[in-house]
This record gives C-alpha cells, structure tokens and sequence, in this order.
C-alpha cells in the first residue's frame, strides 16, 4: 500500500517583519534545489530559517491524514506538492521549478499553465525558507522492517489513531516532556534536540531489541525495553504517529497503538 507524501515550503518575504533525514530531504537539500534555480536567473539564494520550517513542518503534519493540498493562510509565502512513493524534497522543488517556461517575463503572466509555484520560488524578496515533509509511510516502513525481523506481521496506518497521537503531541508542544497520555492505546514518545524525524525515533525504540530477552520476556538488567516490544507486539494491528516542534527547541514524536501492546505477562509473539 502506497501513502501519500506531502512537502510543504514557506518563504519569509524581506517586507514582511522578521517573525527535514532520509536522502534529499535536509535543509541543505532544500536550500540547493532553490537556490539552483534562482542562479539561472540571477537571484540571490535563500537561506534556511528554523522558524519558518517550524511553520512548515506543523502545517505539514496537519496534512498528512488526507495529503490535501489546501494552503496554510499564514503569513507566509508558500508552494505545496504531493505525491506517492518516494517524493522527497529536491523531487518537489523540481515540479515547482518546471513551471518555468509557462511564466512570461514581459508580460509578468502565466502563458498556458501554471506558474506561480516557479515564481515563488525564484522571487527576488523572498530570502528565509523553511521546508516540512509528513509521510504516514516513513513511520510504517521503519516499524515494520521490524516486525518482519521477528515474523510478525505488518502494521496499517489509522487516520483514527493518527489524530489521537497529534492531539496530545500538540499538548505537548510546550514542554517536550516525555509524559505518557494514557489514553485507550499503546504508546511509544521520543524527544530530540533539535529535530528528530519519524524514522530516527523509531529506531531508537527499535535499538532497546538488544536489551530484550525473550525467553526470559523481560529487559536486561538497568535497560529499557518496551518500546521495541510494543513496536513488534503482534496483537497491534494499527498505528498513528504525530510530530511537533516544541516551543523549547525540541522535537516530540508520539506514536500510538491498537490494540495496545505490552499486556502483562504476555510475550510480544
């Protein structure tokens, strides 16, 4: 099953007051992409801006249910792409970039097709950018490499689930705090300074496999363990995950299970 990927761009104009690790998706990948563009027509290059991304990165996840491509409203400018499989950032810059030749200079017009996404991003005034990128298939891809170690099945994506771990992930935006919601389903949280992505905390619930013993089921001694077993609980069929930007600086990811994992006195599988 193919989900969608959604990349959202922000650009803070100059006039307006000053207010992403898998493979082409850093900021520097980002930044280059556009920047490659605006050379070609001689424009000075934009520079990454971590409040912006912030903005970027919320909007983004605010989409990832539906991959709708509605914009944000906010007060910034703004290009939105989506697509299935492995659309990743510089992919996405491209398809903004391809406009070019529906845009006419003299007449300062779109000739035959869209334009405005090439325009924004080679737009003169425009010097921040910050980018975000939402995919529910990150967060399965990494749980169920997993699973399918042990001969456990895979998970789905559920937009029920979801919307639960982006509720509290949002209360957590303040704090970052690794506090448990306890709520209906089984829970793993990761905080990270200053960014962490849904892939990398996965593997650091993953990484606690090495502290699991199963004919024993319990952790080494001093170790955690239950986040790796509540990722390879076979009993849990559906997962959502959520991811915000804390006002600390910090990055919180929450994923949340059903059925829950981690039943007292039961093995993972």
């Amino acid at each position: 099953m193919w989900f969608g990927k959604l990349l959202f761009a922000a650009y803070l104009m100059a006039s307006v007051l000053v207010t992403i690790t898998s493979a082409q998706n850093s900021p520097q990948d980002y930044v280059d992409a556009h920047n490659a563009v605006r050379a070609e027509v001689g424009v000075g290059p934009v520079t990454w801006n971590n409040t912006v991304a912030a903005y970027a990165q919320k909007y983004a996840n605010s989409r990832v249910e539906s991959c709708e491509l509605e914009h944000s409203g906010g007060p910034y400018g703004e290009n939105i792409a989506e697509g299935y499989g492995n659309l990743n950032g510089v992919d996405a810059v491209k398809m903004w970039a391809s406009e070019k030749p529906f845009y006419s200079h003299d007449t300062n017009s779109c000739v035959g097709d869209e334009c405005l996404h090439y325009t924004q991003v080679v737009w003169r005034k425009s010097v921040h950018l910050g980018c975000g990128r939402a995919s529910p298939q990150d967060y399965l891809d990494a749980h169920n490499t997993a699973r399918a170690a042990v001969g456990v099945g895979p998970l789905t994506w559920d937009t029920t689930v979801q919307a639960y771990a982006q509720n509290y992930a949002n209360q957590r935006a303040g704090d970052c705090n690794l506090v448990h919601s306890g709520g209906p389903y089984g829970e793993n949280l990761a905080w990270r300074f200053p960014d962490l992505s849904g892939t990398d905390a996965v593997k650091m619930w993953v990484d606690e496999k090495a502290y699991y013993d199963y004919d024993s089921n319990s952790c080494a001694a001093d170790q955690q363990c239950g986040h790796y077993t509540q990722v390879v609980w076979a009993d849990s069929a559906r997962l959502g995950c959520a991811k915000v930007k804390c006002s600390t600086g910090g990055t919180f990811i929450g994923c949340n299970y059903d059925p829950p994992g981690n039943v007292g006195g039961q093995k993972p599988y």
